[in-house]
C-alpha cells in the first residue's frame, strides 16, 4: 500500500510542481538523484513499518479466550488512535478554512481600501542623471493630449521610505524628538496622485515656489496643534520652512504601516516622473511618452510601470500564501475525509449486528442513519472547540502585520464550522445510510 501510494504521490508532485512554482517564483525540479532515491526509500521502510507496526501489536495483545467468546477488547488508545486522528485531521482542516477566509477578505481590503489618493492609470518612470531640470521633458508630456496630469518626486513613493526629523514649532517640547515621513515632490506630483487638498495650495510655478515650502498632512497639522497653519513657519535648522498647504491624510507607502504625521517638502528635481492618463488610451500614451523619453535620455531604455501594478506587488507575499493557502485547504479537507470515511466504514462493520438488530425491532432507516451520523458529528464538534481558538490566534498573528486590518468576524469561524459539518456529513452519510439499508439477515446469519 505505500509502494502504491508512492507512485500516486510522485504522480501528483509531476502535476502540481509547474503550478507550485508559478505561485512560488520558484524553479524546484524534481529529480532522482542518490541522495533523493535513499530519502524516498526511507520514508516507505519507515511509513510501512508504523503502519504495519501497530496492528500487529494490537492483534498480538490479544487473549484468545476473550476474542473467541466475542469480547472485542477495548482500549483507551483506541480513542487516542483512531478518532484522535481524525479530529487532528479536521482540526487542521477547518484551521485552513479560518485561513482561507480571513487571508481573501484581507487580501480585498488592501486592494480596496481608500488611500487617500488615485493609483489607477499612472504611470511611472525614472529619469537619467543627464537632466538637471526635467520642466522641459514635463511640459513636452503635458502636451500630449492623452495626459491628464505630470509631476515628480525624489524616490519611490510606494517605498514610503523618505523621513525627516529636526522640526520645531511654536509650543513643541524641546526635549520631543519626532520623526516625519518626508517625501521630496516637485511640481504636479500631488494633482497627478488626486491628493485632496484641505486648506492652502499645491506647489506651484505660479507661486515661484522654493526649498522652503512645506505641505502638511492632517495628522502633522493635529500634532502640531496648529490653528491657521497656512503661512506659519516651521524652524528646520538654521531654515524657516513655510506651510503652504494642507492635504488630507493619504496612505505613503504599504499598508503594513499606519499613517503617520508626514511634511511634503518641495523640490525642483527630481528623477521619479508620474504621469496619469486618460484610461483606454494607453498603447497610444506610451508610444507617444516614449518618443519624448528617449529624446531626454538618449542611450536609455524607456522602462516604465504602473503605479496600481507596483502597489499590488507590495502584497506579493500575502497573495502567494492565499493561493497556496487554497491548495493546502483542499489537501487537508481531502485527507480528513478519508480518514472519517474509513472509520465510518470500519465502524458501520463493527456495529452490522446491532444495527441488524435495531431493524429487527423496528428502528427506521433514518434512527439507525442518525445514530451512527451522531458519533461523527461530536468528533467534528470537538474538532471545532480546539480550531476556533488555535485559528483565532493564528489570523490575529498574521493581521498585526497590517497597519490596516480587518477585523476577525464571527461568521469567518461560522461558515467554516458549518462547511466542515457539511463536507463531514456528506463524507459518512452514505456509508450510514449503506450500513441502514442492508440486509439484517445477512449481519445475524452467522448467530
Amino acid at each position: 500500500m505505500v509502494l502504491l501510494s508512492l507512485i500516486v504521490a510522485i504522480a501528483l508532485v509531476i502535476l502540481f510542481l509547474p503550478k507550485f512554482n508559478s505561485i512560488t517564483d520558484k524553479s524546484i525540479a524534481l529529480s532522482f538523484d542518490l541522495n533523493q532515491l535513499l530519502v524516498i526509500i526511507s520514508i516507505v521502510f519507515v511509513t510501512g513499518l508504523l503502519a504495519g507496526s501497530y496492528p500487529a501489536f494490537r492483534l498480538s495483545s490479544f487473549k484468545p479466550v476473550e476474542v473467541l467468546k466475542g469480547k472485542a477488547p477495548k482500549s483507551i488508545w483506541e480513542f487516542f488512535i483512531r478518532k484522535g486522528l481524525v479530529v487532528f485531521q479536521f482540526t487542521i482542516s477547518i484551521i485552513f478554512i479560518i485561513g482561507i477566509l480571513v487571508i481573501n477578505k484581507q487580501i480585498d481590503f488592501l486592494q480596496t481600501k481608500n488611500l487617500g489618493y488615485h493609483k489607477e492609470n499612472v504611470i511611472q518612470f525614472e529619469i537619467g542623471s543627464n537632466i538637471e531640470r526635467p520642466e522641459a521633458l514635463l511640459s513636452e508630456l503635458n502636451n500630449i493630449p492623452t495626459v491628464e496630469n505630470v509631476g515628480f518626486m525624489n524616490g519611490e513613493f510606494l517605498a514610503g521610505s523618505d523621513n525627516n526629523s529636526g522640526w520645531s514649532w511654536p509650543g513643541k517640547d524641546a526635549q520631543d524628538h519626532i520623526v516625519f515621513q518626508s517625501p521630496r515632490m516637485g511640481y504636479g506630483a500631488i494633482e497627478t496622485l488626486g491628493m485632496e487638498l484641505v486648506a492652502g495650495r499645491s506647489f506651484s510655478k505660479a507661486f515661484n515656489d522654493d526649498y522652503d515650502k512645506i505641505i502638511l498632512n492632517e495628522s502633522a497639522l493635529k500634532l502640531m496643534n496648529l490653528e491657521n497653519p497656512i503661512g506659519k513657519l516651521l524652524q528646520k535648522g538654521e531654515h524657516q520652512q513655510e506651510i503652504v498647504g494642507v492635504v488630507k491624510d493619504f496612505q505613503y507607502g504599504s499598508l503594513h504601516q499606519k499613517i503617520e504625521p508626514l511634511i511634503i517638502r518641495f523640490r525642483a528635481y527630481g528623477n521619479n516622473i508620474m504621469a496619469k492618463i486618460i484610461p483606454g488610451t494607453e498603447r497610444e500614451t506610451l508610444a507617444k511618452m516614449e518618443s519624448v523619453f528617449v529624446k531626454f535620455n538618449p542611450g536609455y531604455p524607456f522602462d516604465y510601470s504602473f503605479l496600481d501594478s507596483n502597489y499590488n506587488k507590495l502584497y506579493a507575499a500575502e497573495t502567494k500564501v492565499a493561493d497556496l493557502s487554497d491548495f493546502f485547504a483542499a489537501l487537508a479537507i481531502i485527507i480528513s475525509c478519508l480518514g472519517l470515511f474509513g472509520l465510518a466504514a470500519f465502524t458501520a462493520e463493527r456495529k452490522a449486528k446491532e444495527i441488524g438488530i435495531r431493524k429487527i425491532l423496528g428502528s427506521s432507516v433514518f434512527g439507525i442513519v442518525k445514530m451512527l451520523s451522531n458519533e461523527f458529528g461530536k468528533m467534528v464538534i470537538i474538532a471545532l472547540l480546539i480550531a476556533f481558538p488555535i485559528g483565532y490566534w493564528l489570523c490575529s498573528s498574521w493581521l498585526n502585520n497590517f497597519g490596516y486590518a480587518i477585523e476577525l468576524k464571527w461568521w469567518f469561524f461560522g461558515l467554516a464550522g458549518f462547511a466542515t459539518l457539511l463536507i463531514a456529513m456528506a463524507t459518512v452519510g452514505w456509508q450510514c445510510y449503506r450500513a441502514a439499508i442492508s440486509n439484517p439477515m445477512n449481519a445475524l446469519k452467522t448467530e
